[in-house]
């Protein structure tokens, strides 16, 4: 890549490299672009070929291919490899039926997997499975038709208004818009004998563009997999707050609060033989979908649907395969960068689009350590089991390496699916901005050598925070980084390219034909992924002092705070101006001090001792905070309490804000102020130690 002086001044600036956190970065920099030299868009080409080679459902022979195939890899590149074994329970299809039952006519019995397709070898395999729903109840339900719009809490709502009533109805809603799992706790407090969800056309299908295998997109034989657990915790749902072992202690599965009703997922071809039947007053304009019928909110007496559904929930043996590099100099900190294995078949794009880039880092850091350069702090290459039906492997990992993690820690990268398209994208805790832009000013733009990932981002105009770096996306529930994030509090990252015409999401057109007629068959987004992802970690692994910044969580929770004013408002609650005031004077402070950071000279002694107190600031955001669910112990981020995927910043207030309780507010207000009095004190102490 060819960069001007002038664009490296510009990188400079937009990096903060002037800053506290950067100015000693040289040597970390150049590490980063030693490891990301060896880096090889074959190599993760090879390892796509072979593990996206079969259907491996956690759980299964295919899983255990799987996780042998990672472990020798792993070993293959010099890391010391350890598995973990784990024993969860897990929800399996026996069989499944779906019967359309119009008054007058024959019984239509609506197809339960896609089509077999002559361009895609890979949907020709005998025995592919039928789609489901992980933790489905177990039974059949038949009544009249009830259509939900996307099946979430205002749509129920919206439904009880309009004078619609699901006791004892099928009930038809799509993807979208909420955790699929929301979908099924609403129907069922609703009452609903059963739930069908499907996908659209108009989220995933012919309205977003050409439909596969001619295009990217869904067609209309492509069903959306997914679990269907909301619980109060993530990981497996008999052991929460403990690590899965053999002999752990466990709930009883009846005193487990996963779906009763039978829940299926069907395709749009299938959907249309209940929606295109449908006789009632027509819907709300916004719920009208792609489908070429005028959607209707109920079915009519004339109209009734059958689902049946049995599952096998059991405890079953799955793994985390995890291969370490220790570090040289501050082997107790510990950089963890993880992908999840287990697929809904595939997987070529969900998960192993991050897995490649996973494997190729660990690699690229391996051959370099080979070579005389290991880095200065532990480094965690994890393949995580089981998140597909409930974030269980990592989760797992955290329960059972809590006081490790909580001590040493030092950041959390997830790559779930990550390589889907040349666009960077980045989600995660605001400390960690100034690292992943400096990441992206030293990795080429795929398709341009001439242009740094962090010049194209620009140029896609994202929000900028005051640094002037891209503003990270926060972080809420669907992937790996919830245990680290949200039940430990040490800072995480989601790294994502994407941009590519297409999904073929939890189907089982997520195969090897597919992603490279969509994606592209040159990996270059792979490889743009798996260069970003070795920027990060080796400017975290090398650096002297960690590259992070918690001043930014002052500006960051006045924003979050401004964006919870409306809701406070509604409620006719008390503004929350002594959060807002102490978190403003702590990003002020917190500045100062990071800003002089840079030019201290500072022992090793000295050195550990800042580090640990960088990583005691992130850690208090798990100390002392209620907000509404014991396991996400974060005052700073957690999933939404009503929706799965979406963020709930400052999830304690937003908690009490949604209650509408003013002394509960006021009391969790309390803890936000007390949060930032002890960050300030750590603060003070950095600056203290640099004098």
């Amino acid at each position: 890549m060819k960069i001007t002086m002038k664009l490296q001044q510009m990188a400079l600036v937009l990096v903060g490299l002037s800053s506290a956190l950067f100015a000693q970065a040289d040597d970390a920099a150049a590490y980063a672009a030693e490891v990301a030299h060896r880096a090889d868009a074959g190599r993760i080409a090879e390892y796509h070929e072979l593990l996206a080679s079969e259907v491996h459902l956690a759980g299964t022979a295919g899983d255990q291919r799987t996780i042998e195939r990672l472990e020798e890899l792993m070993q293959s590149f010099g890391l010391e490899v350890d598995r973990q074994r784990i024993w969860v329970y897990l929800a399996s299809p026996v069989d499944a039926s779906v019967r359309v039952l119009p008054a007058g006519e024959a019984a239509i019995d609506l197809p339960l997997r896609e089509r077999v397709l002559a361009e895609d070898e890979w949907t020709q395999r005998a025995g592919l499975p039928m789609g489901f729903n992980g933790y489905s109840g177990s039974g059949s339900g038949t009544g009249e038709v009830v259509y939900a719009n996307y099946g979430r809490l205002e749509d129920f709502k919206k439904l009880k208004e309009l004078g619609v009533d699901c006791t004892d109805k099928i009930v038809i809603a799509r993807y979208g818009g909420n955790f699929r799992g929301y979908k099924a706790k609403f129907a069922q407090e609703a009452g609903a004998a059963g739930l069908l969800i499907y996908t659209d056309p108009a989220d995933s299908g012919y309205v977003k563009g050409i439909e596969y295998p001619e295009g990217g997109y869904g067609n209309g034989s492509s069903i959306q997999r997914g679990s269907l657990a909301t619980l109060e915790y993530s990981g497996d749902p008999l052991t929460p707050f403990v690590e899965a072992t053999e002999d752990a202690p466990r709930l009883d599965p009846a005193d487990v609060a996963l779906p009763k009703i039978p829940v299926q997922p069907i395709g749009w071809d299938a959907a249309n033989e209940i929606v295109s039947r449908m006789r009632g007053q027509r819907v709300p304009d916004q719920w009208q979908g792609g489908l070429a019928t005028a959607y209707r909110l109920t079915g009519g007496a004339d109209l009734r649907v059958e689902v049946t559904v049995e599952q096998d929930r059991r405890v079953v043996e799955t793994a985390n395969v995890i291969g370490e590099l220790r570090g040289v100099v501050y082997p107790d900190e510990i950089i963890i960068i993880g992908c999840h294995h287990d697929a809904w078949g595939y997987g070529a794009s969900d998960p192993l689009a991050g897995m490649i880039c996973l494997l190729e880092a660990a690699r690229s850091f391996g051959e370099a350590a080979q070579a005389g350069h290991r880095p200065a702090r532990t480094i965690r290459f994890a393949a995580w089991g089981a998140e597909e039906q409930g974030i269980i492997g990592s989760t797992e990992y955290v329960e059972g390496h809590a006081a490790e993690l909580t001590h040493g820690a030092v950041a959390y990268l997830n790559l779930d699916g990550a390589a889907m398209g040349p666009n960077l994208g980045a989600s995660g805790t605001p400390s960690l901005a100034g690292v992943v832009a400096a990441a992206a000013s030293a990795v080429s733009q795929p398709g341009d050598s001439e242009q740094s990932v962090l010049e194209a981002w620009l140029g896609r105009k994202p929000d900028l925070d005051a640094e002037g770096t891209p503003r990270l996306g926060d972080l809420g529930g669907g992937s790996d980084h919830v245990g680290f994030n949200c039940y430990l509090a040490v800072p995480s990252l989601g790294l994502h390219g994407g941009g590519s015409r297409g999904t073929a999401y939890h189907t089982l057109y997520d195969d090897l034909a597919w992603y490279r007629q969509v994606v592209g068959e040159d990996y270059a987004s792979a490889l743009m992924v798996t260069r970003m992802t070795i920027g990060v970690v080796a400017r975290l692994a090398e650096a002297r002092i960690v590259p992070m910044d918690p001043s930014r969580y002052g500006a960051h929770t006045v924003r979050h705070l401004e964006a919870l004013e409306p809701r406070v408002s509604e409620k006719g609650l008390a503004a929350l101006g002594q959060v807002r005031a102490v978190a403003a004077g702590f990003g002020e402070r917190a500045a100062a001090v990071m800003g002089r950071l840079g030019e201290a000279e500072v022992s090793d002694a000295d050195a550990r001792a800042i580090n640990a107190r960088l990583r005691g600031i992130e850690r208090l955001w798990a100390d002392g905070f209620d907000t509404g669910r014991s396991w996400f112990r974060s005052g700073y981020a957690s999933s939404d309490q009503s929706s799965g995927y979406a963020a709930w910043m400052l999830p304690g207030l937003r908690h009490a804000v949604e209650l509408g309780d003013e002394d509960l507010l006021v009391e969790r207000a309390g803890a936000y102020v007390q949060y930032f009095d002890h960050a300030g004190q750590l603060i003070d102490e950095i600056d203290e130690i640099m004098k």
